[in-house]
């Protein structure tokens, strides 16, 4: 079936009741003298192309485990998933994770198909740029550039924009669009929710382990972008460096710039570390931190529904020992003075007060060790409580706002991680029997009747309809996905005092 548009003729691909566009362009490659420029518009095209290829990842390191093998600047692309039939269908626009450094829209885990296909929606996978190409602030280390902020929150509305044009084509309702992601996709679903470009382009939203307060300062992002500069070979000054680089020495330094220590949403309570390519409250483009904004009622009229994974920071935490580069063994043998001393520099003042809380209430997992104490309370850090601050600000200005949480154990090749970061991937997308599914879920009917349930709430949620279970400012309580009991809340009333002032509700909400 060919989408006409006015960029050109696509012809897609017939897969069992789904049709599949692969690598349709949303806006002008942004190379050359466009790369620290806005997206721009495509042109108008009489073409005919057959979109069966997957576009190039954004540019970073390669990395295999995600089916990232190469990488590009022109990375401006979509792929769609339409049901047959004769729609108009709801939309979903995904935006993938990956710490605004990797990541891909072609990636197995993101595959749209059954998604599209079991609920009657249009799903759409939209690529940005990432990095310090989509999100560093060169303005004050190179301003000869006259470089964009947030070039990858731009891309971001730029594939909304070209969704509200041209999805009709694809069977797509403009009229009823959801935007959702996990991750950096989660942080970018709330930034958007505070950029009032994105107002208009969007009904509803969903957050998967994600948060409105990652974003810096532009004094912080500079201090990434100065950092990177000084890592760039070559002469000349800093704009001249910058433009001329190699995408090799970019990436180099670019990964030297993430050692820089940088103030995570605008306080000095959470310190941000290795992820320093985030969002930057420049006044303009994102006016302010994106909970601020929410609580203040910036995203009023959109339905949100938004949750986390139990144990959110396993992923990270024992990823060494996945990888090879560590054991359990040795991860053991770190004592408690060493745990304390982490529980500081994550939470400066407050290592000593979260370190007594975690004891109390974390019982180590026998197949791992005492750093799940600080894997809970990073999990909280940098997701829960984020979360519990998302649902209670926007849940002030809009009754149709519902929180989960997945609880399904995870445990690739043995080692138990729990409900760790990604694993609520492969239940939405319905992709749970597939190797990479499978890596998280362990597959099976059980993991695939849970997936079905999942798509089925996502895909109800996207249809505009009520979903089973109370609403947050009813019971403050989420709908947990997985064993346990069916609700549940976020923190226990000791876990809310201890969070109440390092992550402070939003004084709009206040």
């Amino acid at each position: 079936m060919t989408a006409v548009i006015r960029q050109g003729h696509y012809e897609g691909l017939h897969n069992k009741g789904v049709i599949e566009y692969r690598g349709i362009p949303f806006a002008m490659p942004p190379v050359g003298e466009r790369r620290f420029k806005s997206p721009q518009p495509l042109p108008d095209s009489d073409e005919a192309f057959r979109a069966d290829q997957f576009p190039l990842a954004s540019l970073q390191m390669n990395n295999p485990i995600m089916g990232v093998n190469e990488s590009s600047q022109d990375c401006l692309y979509l792929n769609i998933w339409r049901p047959q039939g004769e729609g108009p269908f709801p939309v979903m626009v995904w935006f993938h994770g990956g710490g605004y450094l990797s990541g891909s829209i072609s990636q197995v885990l993101y595959n749209g198909a059954q998604l599209a296909r079991s609920q009657g929606v249009v799903v759409v996978n939209a690529a940005y740029r990432l990095g310090a190409l989509g999100f560093a602030d060169f303005s004050a280390v190179a301003p000869e550039l006259e470089a964009v902020t947030n070039a990858g929150l731009r891309d971001q509305v730029a594939a909304l924009e070209w969704v509200a044009e041209n999805i009709a084509a694809f069977a797509g309702d403009p009229a009823s669009v959801t935007i959702f992601g996990e991750s950096a996709g989660g942080f970018s679903v709330c930034s958007l929710l505070a950029c009032p470009a994105a107002t208009d382009l969007f009904h509803a939203a969903i957050v998967q382990s994600g948060a409105a307060d990652f974003a810096l300062s532009p004094e912080e992002a500079s201090k990434v972008a100065e950092a990177m500069v000084a890592a760039l070979p070559g002469d000349g000054n800093a704009a001249a460096r910058l433009l001329n680089c190699s995408d090799k020495d970019w990436i180099r330094a670019q990964n030297a710039s993430v050692k820089v220590l940088v103030d995570r949403g605008l306080r000095k309570t959470t310190p941000q570390f290795a992820m320093n390519f985030l969002p930057v409250v420049d006044g303009d483009f994102l006016p302010e931190l994106p909970i601020e904004a929410i609580a203040r009622g910036a995203a009023a009229e959109k339905r949100l529904l938004a949750g986390v994974c139990a144990d959110e920071y396993h992923f990270f935490q024992y990823g060494g020992v996945l990888a090879g580069k560590t054991s359990m063994e040795a991860l053991r043998e770190i004592g408690d003075d060493e745990l304390l001393r982490r529980f500081e520099r994550g939470l400066p003042g407050h290592g000593a007060e979260a370190d007594r809380y975690y004891r109390e209430t974390v019982t180590p997992d026998p197949g791992r060790c005492d750093l799940d104490r600080l894997s809970a309370m990073e999990s909280d850090r940098l997701f829960r409580v984020p979360t519990l601050r998302l649902l209670d600000s926007h849940s002030a200005h809009n009754n149709d706002c519902w929180g989960f949480q997945f609880t399904w154990p995870s445990a690739p090749f043995g080692l138990p991680l729990g409900a760790c970061h990604v694993v609520d991937i492969p239940f939405v997308f319905g992709v749970t029997d597939t190797p990479a599914g499978v890596y998280f879920t362990g597959g099976g009917e059980e993991a695939k009747a849970l997936s079905e349930r999942v798509m089925s709430v996502w895909g109800q949620f996207a249809h505009g309809n009520e979903l089973d279970w109370p609403r947050w400012q009813d019971t403050r309580q989420v709908c947990q996905f997985g064993p346990g009991e069916p609700f549940a809340a976020l923190l226990d009333e000791a876990g809310e005092a201890l969070w109440e002032t390092i992550i402070p509700l939003p004084t709009s909400a206040g």
